[in-house]
């Protein structure tokens, strides 16, 4: 019999115990973390598999030959798609996936589940031949009950068929060409192997108890560092025996120091489950602010005949939401002292879709997060694990909502019933989050769904969610029809509301064209994103103006996202598909106090000078800034120290903006003295808080083009070696001093040694990049094998650069067949792109071999007779190597 190949897991083993100062982020798995060394054990079972576009006749067959398709490794969204994907770019229709895998006899005398986070649309799973799932939509995770279906032979296959074509029978229902976002396709969120014993917790996707499944903590009460805590535990006994449990619950602190223990018992007869309840107050507990997120654990042992059976952790942020009207928001029996004021995301990234690994999207909060936000109103799904996980950590309160927009079946009751099913599955999915102050159970902008549909949706998410601090939101006329607990927009005087989306429709000309001065790529350069940004602080202030019973505001949106039914991307983002930010970031990071601090952010004193000093700007310096006055200084002239803008537009702003009139003209620059050109041109401004002098900021005038500058925007994260995981390398396009220079258009060539690779080619304008403002991005993916990554930059004419940084092993193990994705064929089947793994390119055929010489050289061409074509044109032994 041959084991799972888990080569990986012995390398993380002795890398770990040789360096103790490797860290990485945690994320939950599953929905729970696992207990060190416990019997519960949990697999990514990501890497390994083999992928085909389009449908194929017998392709869930144990014995279908697949060695024709190609090696993918998951999250993965059925290609690489440029960065505007929008209008219906990507491909809409089946899509399979098979992966071959060996378990050993032990396992299956206990139990092996497999846990798919979100398959794209419709989802048909098999294993060794035999369907044994089905889900509908593409937002929620499913789990399966493996066991019986598995064997101790040398091949186990599990087959996936992911089908995100259009379907009015589950929500979201609208076509994708009639919707403001992208379906995009594929097994797009992670996937877990657990193997457990027979009596063991739950999985909240396999329960049928209602608010039942796995564990469930609810806070009843707080009183200042005291706390009343409801646990609830569902465990099944499925040996052919009855079982005497006990349940062991056990709320730890951050540093898993056992503050309080609780034990309950039970007899349970053979293949009988049950949900345990336990009340218990706890003192010197830590509660969770927005502006303070202590999380806690709550660890569960279950035991039979005092000996331990199943573990879990789950982790949880004490807190008490509560809405009072006129009084506004309260947390934990305060008021929480400001507006929530945030922005909108929805999930997709250049080039890969919606197939963002964990690292993205924690990323993607920590950003928002460190630039201003303070809530973020998630659009219009539920979303990853590891974004609410950031959000737990950072203090970043969030909804979740059920996937809906401009939509309602009428015809078929099965889009209703599976709506009810939705509304209950997100609860269940992220109800131990303390970040989730809002459920959106009713469909976004859809006052066509009938009131008692809504109502419906409403019950069955408090009927989910039993305990204090569940509010179910939407607009206002259908919350009130549908007798919803928290109103979007409106005017109620006794019931709370949030403006859910501001800053963006009224400005736009018209819904078919679809132009806005709030809409504007980066490249369009600052004249454009300062009337952006000076728009939105007129609707940024208007927010903070509201009284406390609307409790804050979320602009649309965040970052730039894809659409289905227009052919241009949503410019409207703080930050870019790529996650390089407009003035608008700034501005809102200048509302933050000089004095406030969030750990895992950067937060003080902050100004931005809101000018690139080109042939171009203005002669107006706009400075965002939180500090009470600004001294600059240009080109040696000092202009004087000058307090925040007294425009009444802005008068709601906790930080105006500061505006130095008449300062920047390129004539100065012209007419310079000899000694003047000798010294650079640079703008110099100073903050003061209290009349001292806190930050400063210095911005040259930039010179010709000379190089390329590369970094890594990691945002302190490490890139974890686990076959998806990628991180954006930023080339800037440069001065012989290192000055950006923003006016620079270049294609960048990025070359990549070691275990890693670019994602995406020619194709897809991948690589080549072209800059943005200045600045080429390049996603760079690492492979399955920690190592050393250098990766080299490259434009004809300009000196390149290179960088080098290591990926790192994995904590959790990965899980898959070696051989079974050595052997699978690397090329996709219209030989444009090379697949995206080259870990085994030694082995590839021949003709492969010469596909990759030439598709190199393709790009190579694109950016002309630069360094390292040059390098390889006189040494042709390294373009074999």
């Amino acid at each position: 019999m041959r084991q799972p190949v888990l080569v990986q897991l012995i390398f993380m083993i002795l890398f770990l115990g040789s360096n103790e100062a490797h860290c990485q982020k945690s994320f939950s798995t599953a929905g729970f973390f696992e207990v060190e060394n416990s019997n519960r054990k949990v697999f990514n079972f990501n890497p390994g598999w083999r992928f085909y576009k389009g449908d194929v006749e017998a392709a869930g067959t144990k014995d279908f030959d697949d060695s024709n398709w190609i090696g993918v490794n998951l999250p993965h969204g059925l290609e690489i798609l440029p960065e505007n994907a929008s209008g219906g770019r990507n491909y809409q229709g089946k899509a399979w996936y098979r992966k071959e895998f060996a378990v050993a006899e032990e396992d299956l005398k206990g139990k092996v589940f497999l846990y798919f986070e979100a398959v794209m649309g419709e989802a048909r799973v098999w294993i060794n031949g035999k369907q044994v799932a089905e889900h509908y939509g593409g937002y929620l995770p499913f789990a399966i009950d493996a066991t019986d279906f598995l064997n101790e032979d040398e091949k186990n296959i599990v087959a996936v068929m992911a089908d995100n074509s259009d379907s009015k029978l589950y929500p979201p229902g609208k076509n994708q060409s009639g919707l403001d976002f992208s379906y995009f396709g594929g097994i797009y969120r992670d996937v877990f192997l657990i193997k457990t014993n027979n009596i063991h917790v739950t999985l909240p996707e396999l329960s049928n108890t209602v608010a039942g499944g796995g564990v469930f903590v609810g806070t009843l009460d707080v009183d200042e560092n005291i706390a009343k805590l409801e646990v609830r535990t569902e465990v099944v006994n499925e040996t052919n025996r009855l079982q005497l449990i006990t349940v062991k619950s056990s709320l730890e602190d951050a540093n898993k120091k056992v503050l309080k223990t609780v034990e309950q018992h039970i007899k349970l007869q053979p293949n009988r489950s049950k949900q345990l309840k336990k009340r218990f107050t706890v003192n010197d507990v830590r509660l969770w602010y927005p502006d303070n997120p202590y999380l806690h654990y709550l660890r569960t042992d279950i035991l039979v005949n005092g000996k331990v059976v199943d573990q879990m952790r789950t982790r949880i942020g004490i807190r008490l939401y509560e809405m009072k009207g006129p009084e506004g928001l309260f947390v934990n029996k305060k008021y929480i002292g400001k507006k929530l004021i945030g922005v909108n995301r929805h999930q997709d990234y250049v080039y890969v879709g919606n197939a963002l690994p964990n690292s993205s999207h924690y990323r993607d909060v920590k950003l928002l997060r460190e630039g201003g936000s303070g809530i973020i109103r998630v659009g219009h799904y539920p979303q990853d694990d590891a974004f609410y996980d950031a959000c737990d950590e950072l203090g970043m309160i969030t909804t979740s909502a059920n996937p809906g927009w401009h939509f309602f079946n009428f015809k078929e009751k099965i889009f209703e019933d599976r709506l009810y099913e939705d509304s209950r599955n997100l609860v269940r999915k992220d109800r131990n989050r303390p970040s989730i102050l809002l459920w959106e159970t009713a469909l976004n902008e859809t006052p066509s769904q009938p009131g008692h549909v809504m109502n419906n949706m409403h019950k069955v998410a408090h009927s989910e969610y039993p305990f204090p601090g569940m509010f179910t939101v939407t607009d206002y006329e259908e919350a009130k029809k549908g007798g919803l607990d928290v109103y979007y927009h409106g005017h109620d005087k006794k019931v709370n509301s949030f403006n859910r989306e501001f800053g963006d429709g009224y400005e736009v000309d018209d819904w078919y064209s679809q132009n806005s001065v709030v809409r504007v790529k980066r490249e369009w350069g600052e004249k454009a994103m300062i009337d952006q940004s000076l728009r939105q602080a007129k609707e940024l202030s208007a927010r903070f103006k509201t009284d406390k019973i609307r409790i804050g505001g979320a602009m649309w949106a965040g970052i730039d996202h894809q659409r289905g039914y227009h052919p241009d991307p949503f410019w409207g983002g703080h930050l870019n598909v790529a996650r390089l930010p407009r003035y608008t970031y700034y501005l809102y990071q200048s509302q933050y106090d000089p004095n406030y601090k969030l750990e895992g952010i950067s937060t003080g004193p902050m100004l931005y000078i809101v000018n690139e000093l080109t042939q171009l700007s203005s002669k107006d310096i706009i400075i965002y800034s939180n500090c009470d006055e600004i001294q600059l200084t240009w080109m040696g002239k000092d202009y004087g120290t000058m307090k925040p803008s007294k425009d009444s537009i802005y008068s709601g702003l906790p930080h105006p903006p500061f505006v130095f009139k008449d300062v920047f003209n390129l004539k100065q620059l012209k007419h310079r003295t000899k000694e003047e050109r000798s010294l650079p041109a640079k703008m110099i401004a100073k903050g003061f808080v209290n009349n001292k002098e806190v930050i400063e900021e210095v911005k040259v005038y930039a010179q010709r083009s000379e190089k390329l500058k590369l970094s890594i925007d990691d945002e302190g994260l490490d890139l974890i070696a686990d076959g998806s995981d990628f991180v954006p390398i930023r080339a800037t396009i440069v001065d012989q001093r290192g000055i950006k220079k923003v006016l620079a258009e270049e294609y960048v060539y990025f070359e990549v040694e070691g275990p890693a690779q670019v994602i995406g080619g020619i194709k897809n304008f991948g690589n080549p990049a072209k800059s943005s403002f200045g600045i080429a991005t390049a996603l760079i993916r690492a492979s399955t094998q920690p190592g050393t990554i250098k990766v080299k930059a490259y434009v004809n004419g300009l000196e390149s650069d290179e960088i080098t940084f290591e990926s790192k092993p994995i904590r959790i193990p990965l899980y898959y067949d070696e051989n079974y994705m050595k052997y699978s064929k690397m090329v996709n089947k219209d030989m444009v792109m090379i697949q995206e793994r080259k870990d085994y390119s030694d082995d590839l055929p021949t003709d492969v071999k010469a596909l990759q010489r030439e598709v190199r050289a393709l790009r190579l061409e694109l950016v002309g007779e630069n360094q390292a074509f040059m390098e390889l044109r006189s040494n042709p032994k390294k373009e074999e190597d």
